[in-house]
């Protein structure tokens, strides 16, 4: 019972850790998703201008 509990443990911490660089990864996806379409308007913008 003990080694289960130990080895769920360390699985929650493993995925933990996993879990706040893919937030990190995707956070830093949405700024650059955000920053690329306001980039691509403005393009287009000074385009038909």
């Amino acid at each position: 019972m003990a080694i289960v509990v130990e080895t769920d443990l360390r699985r929650h911490g493993a995925r933990r850790a996993e879990g706040s660089v893919m937030s990190y990864f995707r956070h830093a996806a949405g700024i650059c998703t955000i920053v690329s379409s306001f980039t691509f308007l403005f393009a287009l913008v000074i385009g038909w201008i």
